[in-house]
């Protein structure tokens, strides 16, 4: 007797025919809502981009000023590319004989600030760490030893200029005063009850180390003015690239009373021009600025002097030559050089 029982097959849960129909549904019409809404996202994002792009227009940073620069539209409806920008350059000043001149950015040039402009309207430039000060004592007599400082230049030329004193006889020339940090200005000035005889802080020569207040020993600062050794001084310090800086007769240009103690470094070839000329700084460096450029002979040798307003931050100098250059403090650069 066979008691087996029959195979059946597994029973498995299947869904509904109904509800598994409206699931399809379902599935399906979520797709055509999803793209729908893909394409409004796409069409939208087009158009903003349309708007703004093609009315703005594009902006280049002036890193020397670090200040953002519309570009405007060259002809053509074209806005310049920042690495299709041409330099600016400055005017070619006119044709110096024999002189090639190259454009060259300022401040890759020294800056000796011989000739830089410093009174009532223009305040001492730069930091007092690039005025090259240097220990007057011993090169030099002072009156004291500790905290006198000139620039190197302006030493060089005192010690010269003192030597040659000593072989006239003139022995006893000191620097009373040389360098003065801002500090030591303020006070000097005080409530500025001295006048014209003190500079307020900031606006004096003595804070760029190139002026000197050079006295006799035994004689008052005003003795100097009929003293064999002040008028010296006034009659030969160019000699030595210093001029007396504050002279009588003046006081209606520098704004600066008489003061034949005060001596200024310039540069040997300036010195010799402004007193052949009668000329102070302030003339002097207006001449420049307005004639652009000049030369004079000096011993046999052609001196060129020109003046550049930079452009771009570039100016020309001499090209294959020496040459000096000094800013003027009034946004222009004085350049020198020989044939």
């Amino acid at each position: 007797m066979n008691n087996r029982r029959p195979m059946t097959r597994p029973m498995t849960t299947r869904p509904h025919p109904r509800r598994h129909a409206r699931r399809r549904r379902r599935r399906r019409g979520c797709a055509p809502r999803v793209l729908a809404l893909f394409l409004i996202i796409l069409i939208a994002s087009i158009w903003a981009y349309t708007l703004f792009a093609g009315n703005s227009e594009p902006t280049i940073i002036d890193y020397e000023n670090q200040n953002p620069v519309t570009a405007q539209p060259q002809e053509g409806g074209q806005s310049p590319q920042p690495n299709e920008e041409t330099p600016e350059e400055p005017a070619l000043p006119s044709r110096l004989p024999d002189i090639s001149l190259a454009a060259t950015a300022a401040r890759s040039i020294q800056n000796t600030g011989y000739l830089a402009l410093v009174n009532h309207s223009f305040a001492a430039p730069g930091d007092p760490g690039s005025y090259l000060l240097s220990p007057a004592w011993p090169t030099v007599a002072v009156a004291r030893i500790e905290g006198t400082y000139l620039h190197q230049s302006a030493l060089r030329a005192v010690s010269d200029m003192f030597a040659s004193a000593r072989a006239a006889d003139m022995n006893a020339f000191f620097v009373s005063s040389g360098f003065r940090d801002f500090s030591h200005q303020e006070y000097l000035y005080g409530d500025g009850s001295a006048g014209n005889l003190i500079m307020p802080p900031g606006h004096s020569e003595h804070q760029t180390g190139l002026a000197a207040d050079i006295m006799v020993v035994g004689l008052g600062m005003w003795d100097l003015v009929d003293a064999p050794e002040g008028q010296w001084l006034a009659n030969n310090s160019y000699r030595y690239g210093l001029v007396l800086r504050y002279p009588q007769g003046a006081e209606h240009i520098t704004g600066i009373d008489f003061e034949p103690w005060h001596f200024r470094y310039v540069g040997q070839v300036h010195a010799y021009y402004m007193m052949n000329n009668g000329f102070v700084l302030e003339e002097y460096i207006q001449y420049i600025r307005d004639r652009g450029h000049f030369s004079f002979e000096k011993n046999g040798i052609t001196h060129y002097v020109f003046h550049q307003e930079p452009a771009g931050g570039m100016i020309y100098v001499p090209q294959g030559r020496d040459f000096t250059m000094s800013g003027d403090n009034k946004g222009g650069y004085i350049i020198w050089t020989t044939q």
